[in-house]
């Protein structure tokens, strides 16, 4: 039976509506003889997708506000959602074609989460060509860009969300991810259509709330049983919402507390009394047996509603205190705020809305929209009625691609990495429950060829430096475990958004997911890496 009719059926039995994480959350002189390793964008030669059908969602690469280089060869606009080019429910893309030649039989979409955040953010904060992080000055050709790797569409959806355009009234009608695999899937007929990709596979990947649409989503393409159009060969979600609260957040909250301490920097009284009260709501216990592996049966979630058991809320206060510019999403962030181009999730002042600027949207071709990065509430009125995504449509696109990975920044205090690990070893796939062993193997990613520069700017302190640009840390970076078709990877140094903190972490996961390493232990070059005089290299 199609998980869709099983959905239907469930969404009158069930009562479980899947929570919203982010409503939880409010970012002397030396000389020295290395030389700057400068990595140009990489741009395409020859503007293959543009046809006449296409001409009209061409972007000028040249002609981006603000951006003093050429982010090169992409398209944009809205799209219907199903076969009537009319209809006001529309869904906003962004597509960047790739140069290289393993990408010419694939596409792969970038969704960002909320529910109703912009893919945007993902775009110009995380893996786009071109990003403009926090606290940095201007805009930057991204290195780390993940259209090294593979043909890329951000899509802004659902209805209603960033720039997709929908009639009055109609957001409040999603109720469920039923009908969010549905308008999804009527946008990319189109959209295949549009750019002449049918036949090709399709990857999708995304984080947070993704976590929840991402399954969904795949699962229903799945089901239409058409290659031509939805042959999705795998899914990759980072810190993903994939469970309830009550595991995710509140159960493991107070040992990862207590795991940071040295960050939080709490008083002792305050760490005695949550201690405590983590006790008394079974939450130690809880996380003893679901971190058994294997697991030895079902568990049930703690009962996160009773009196003294809202532990990760008073964590919060408590640090904010202590912390003022406590980022829930990256704990390692202190005072002051940095400025942030999209206002999310820094308080800090100066611009915060770039995509709100009317040359910015004539410019990617976006309908003229009062533009925020998150926003909508009138999504899901009653919550998500769909079940949680481990309980149905992520074991189910496991079984059916055998290729899901699911990561987690290990300094994200929203989505908390015990958490999800737990609800993994929880679920049900191929066969068996949760997984056989503990994860154990080492994730390695290669390491960044300007970072001999670095190392030499850093030890020699010249004033004023030499700017480095985007950078990224390699080596040893986490935990890794593959098991019946499902990957799931740690990352030491990244917070909720790892292609944001932990770039070539983020690249050498994509690299895994599109099958062009074997595992995430391999040690070698990324596979974007030309090698020069033994050493140095350059993606």
């Amino acid at each position: 039976m199609l998980l869709t009719i099983l959905l239907s059926a469930c969404l009158v039995l069930c009562s479980l509506a899947v929570d919203n994480p982010h409503k939880r959350a409010p970012k002397r002189v030396h000389k020295t003889h290395a030389s700057q390793i400068r990595r140009p964008l990489v741009k395409r030669q020859e503007s293959s997708y543009l046809t006449p059908q296409t001409k009209k969602f061409a972007v000028n690469g040249s002609a981006i506000p603000l951006v003093d280089f050429d982010i090169g060869e992409s398209y944009a606009g809205t799209l219907s959602i199903d076969h009537n080019s009319s209809n006001l429910n529309q869904l906003y893309f962004w597509f960047f074609p790739s140069n290289n030649p393993a990408a010419s039989d694939e596409i792969t979409i970038w969704l960002n989460g909320g529910p109703g955040c912009s893919s945007l953010d993902g775009l110009l904060q995380e893996n786009g060509p071109f990003l403009w992080q926090s606290g940095t000055y201007k805009p930057q050709p991204n290195p780390f860009t993940w259209v090294n790797l593979t043909n890329m569409v951000y899509v802004d959806q659902p209805i209603g969300t960033g720039f997709s355009p929908a009639a009055p009234g109609a957001p409040a009608k999603i109720r469920n991810e039923v009908d969010i695999g549905r308008d999804f899937a009527g946008f990319w007929l189109n959209f295949m259509n549009t750019f002449n990709l049918t036949g090709r596979k399709v990857y999708i990947t995304g984080e947070s709330y993704a976590g929840q649409y991402i399954p969904y989503i795949a699962s229903y393409m799945l089901d239409q049983n058409n290659t031509d159009y939805f042959n999705v060969k795998g899914i990759q979600i980072n810190d993903p919402s994939i469970g309830s609260d009550a595991v995710l957040i509140q159960a493991p909250a107070v040992t990862a507390l207590n795991n940071y301490q040295n960050i939080f920097a709490l008083n002792q009284s305050f760490l005695h009394d949550i201690n405590s009260r983590a006790e008394r709501c079974g939450y130690f216990q809880f996380m003893e047996e679901a971190l058994t592996f294997p697991p030895t049966g079902k568990f049930t979630a703690p009962n996160d509603t009773a009196p003294g058991c809202d532990v990760w809320d008073d964590i919060i206060a408590a640090a904010v205190y202590v912390n003022p510019c406590l980022n829930l999403y990256h704990l390692t962030d202190f005072c002051p705020f940095l400025s942030d181009e999209l206002g999310f999730p820094s308080l800090g002042v100066g611009p915060n809305n770039y995509f709100n600027r009317s040359d910015v949207q004539a410019a990617i071709n976006a309908p003229p929209t009062n533009y925020v990065v998150c926003g909508d509430d009138s999504l899901f009125p009653n919550g998500d009625e769909s079940p949680p995504s481990s309980f149905t449509a992520l074991p189910s696109v496991i079984e059916r691609t055998n290729n899901v990975l699911v990561g987690s920044g290990l300094l994200d205090f929203l989505l908390l990495t015990n958490g999800t690990l737990m609800t993994l070893n929880n679920m049900t796939w191929n066969g068996r429950q949760g997984f056989s062993k503990a994860p154990s193997d080492l994730f390695y990613v290669p390491y960044d060829p300007s970072l001999n520069f670095v190392l030499a700017e850093t030890e020699n302190q010249p004033i004023p430096a030499v700017p480095v640009g985007l950078v990224a840390g390699g080596g040893i970076m986490g935990t890794t475990h593959t098991e019946r078709g499902l990957t799931w990877v740690t990352v030491d140094l990244a917070g909720h958004e790892i292609p944001q903190y932990t770039p070539g972490a983020a690249y050498r996961q994509l690299e895994f997911l599109l099958g062009r390493i074997s595992n995430l232990t391999e040690i070698g070059l990324f596979t974007t890496q030309q090698a020069s005089n033994g050493s140095t290299a350059s993606l």
